[in-house]
């Protein structure tokens, strides 16, 4: 690896771009892997065991890593600045061990219990848990591992080393590619459990050793204590969160009842839907909430507020167009991803009806993560869980009424109703910050991208199949119009500045 990737990223600019650029390597392996979930497995119990398992454990992690940057890594920026870097260490230390602890803990209840405990929390049959429990105890293994390393990773992206723990999770996920092709005609489906493992725990070898080497951490430095408001702000991330992981697992409960093969087709269309916001909205705002937690930590709220507009109308620039191309193209990606081996044509038609709907909320999903961060920053954290509280409560109804009604489908149906009033609310969550947040210059970006790329994308759909027969060249000559039509409006209209800042960079490193 170039020892000048080792090194921090000094801009944010800069590391926004690596970030991106780098996640898109490792995101892009990590989803060739549900591809090959997909090809050698199909759709059936034993994928829907997994993705159920896989996706517990995610929730599960992701409830306690909540605090990580809601507020562990503010207040060790806060330490930094005020006590200095053996006092921020120690602080974040002591949450290393605590991390360590709960994980061991919970293995060794998995291990146990781990079964009983399933069934309760699935619909899935006694036959099938018990035919496959070898599936829950290895699964619960990725817990631990999940918990540390993401972590570490947020610890680094704190210090600024935005590029490299994302070559690392890209590399990984080779392993685990390397694993499945070696060992699925002996293990099945369980070669994904094994070799997600073992990779998972290389790349926590890897981080630790940046860590410690590269980014000078001291494991010994002594713990510093934990106020009051720390405290209090920990217990009020994680009340909000617990309704989030309710809301979140809600569907993953209903729809283990409605019969073989439906988690997964769910699965295999939300993996596209999530790309846009894997590989942007979580590398841009975690790169802009390190920068709006010193931008509040300096007291500069004009500052705040041009990051956050500015942060926010690229993500709506770049997340419209993408949902728009996706709910057009719905099908003809799926069947381009997905359609080979045991990957049936019905199953096409299943997950591309997840992959349309849950392409609506692509956008909301990204402005959310933005606002989130705004209150990490500011540390708004009881306001932050109220309103966390609420909106969850309203998802977990909507997903309950929508399911009871629609059946499956019912559950992106809820998402949609919800993540649009979510998007409005938002503008009056922004109001009562002390911060002037011009959330509603927002809404106008918006209906003036959807205006243009609703424009296109149904131009698209209609005229398309009249130039192109095939999902491959269809797909090409929509996506090179859609880019073409689409840079054209935004050097007229001047939308963003985005692609003339692209085109300057090319220019300068290749003149």
């Amino acid at each position: 690896m170039p020892p000048s990737l080792l090194k921090q990223t000094e801009s944010y600019t800069r590391g926004m771009a690596l970030s991106v650029l780098f996640n898109l390597f490792a995101k892009g392996i990590l989803f060739l892997l549900t591809v090959l979930i997909a090809a050698y497995f199909g759709s059936g119990i034993r994928t829907d065991l997994y993705f159920f398992i896989y996706s517990s454990m995610v929730l599960l992690s992701g409830f306690i890593n909540a605090i990580d940057t809601a507020v562990l890594i503010p207040e060790s920026m806060r330490l930094r600045e005020t006590e200095g870097k053996k006092a921020a260490m120690g602080f974040l230390n002591r949450f290393l061990w605590i991390y360590a602890c709960i994980g061991i803990l919970f293995t060794l209840l998995m291990y146990f219990f781990g079964i009983r405990l399933f069934a309760l929390i699935s619909r899935f049959s006694e036959s099938d848990i018990h035919l496959y429990k070898n599936y829950f105890l290895l699964g619960s293994g990725f817990f631990i591992l999940m918990l540390l390393t993401s972590y570490i990773n947020t610890i680094l992206a704190s210090l600024k080393f935005f590029t490299v723990p994302m070559i690392i999770s890209g590399i990984n996920s080779c392993l685990v590619i390397a694993g499945i092709l070696l060992l699925h005609r002996q293990f099945d489906v369980q070669s994904v459990f094994l070799s997600g493992i073992v990779a998972y725990g290389v790349n926590l070898l890897f981080l630790l050793f940046l860590l410690k080497r590269h980014a000078g951490w001291d494991f010994y430095a002594r713990p510093v204590s934990t106020g009051k408001k720390v405290r209090r702000n920990i217990l009020f991330a994680e009340l909000g969160q617990l309704a989030t992981l309710a809301s979140s697992f809600l569907p993953l409960y209903l729809l283990s009842g409605f019969g073989q093969g439906v988690i997964s087709l769910m699965n295999y269309g939300k993996n596209i839907a999530d790309i846009p916001n894997t590989l942007v909205t979580a590398q841009v705002t975690g790169v802009s909430g390190i920068e709006l937690n010193e931008l509040v930590a300096k007291k500069d709220e004009q500052g705040v507020n041009s990051s956050f507009v500015a942060t926010g109308k690229l993500l709506l620039f770049l997340l419209i167009p993408i949902a728009c191309f996706l709910f057009v193209f719905a099908e003809p990606v799926v069947r381009l991803f997905y359609q080979r081996g045991q990957f049936t044509a019905d199953s096409v038609a299943g997950s591309a009806i997840y992959l349309r709907l849950f392409s609506a909320t692509i956008f909301i999903v990204g402005i959310n993560a933005l606002v989130s961060r705004v209150f990490m920053a500011t540390q708004f954290i009881r306001l932050a869980f109220l309103y966390q509280l609420v909106l969850n409560s309203l998802l977990i109804l909507a997903i309950w009424l929508f399911t009871t009604h629609y059946g499956a489908v019912g559950y992106p149906y809820a998402m949609i109703v919800i993540y649009a009033l979510n998007f409005l609310l938002m503008y009056f969550m922004c109001k009562k910050l002390p911060l002037h947040i011009d959330y509603a210059s927002l809404f106008s970006y918006a209906g003036i991208l959807f205006l243009i790329n609703g424009a296109i994308s149904v131009s698209l759909y209609f005229g398309l199949p009249n130039l192109a027969q095939g999902d491959i060249p269809q797909l090409l000559i929509g996506f090179f119009s859609y880019l073409i039509i689409g840079l054209f409006l935004n050097h007229w209209l001047k939308l963003n500045p985005l692609p003339g800042q692209v085109l300057q960079y090319v220019r300068k490193r290749f003149s």
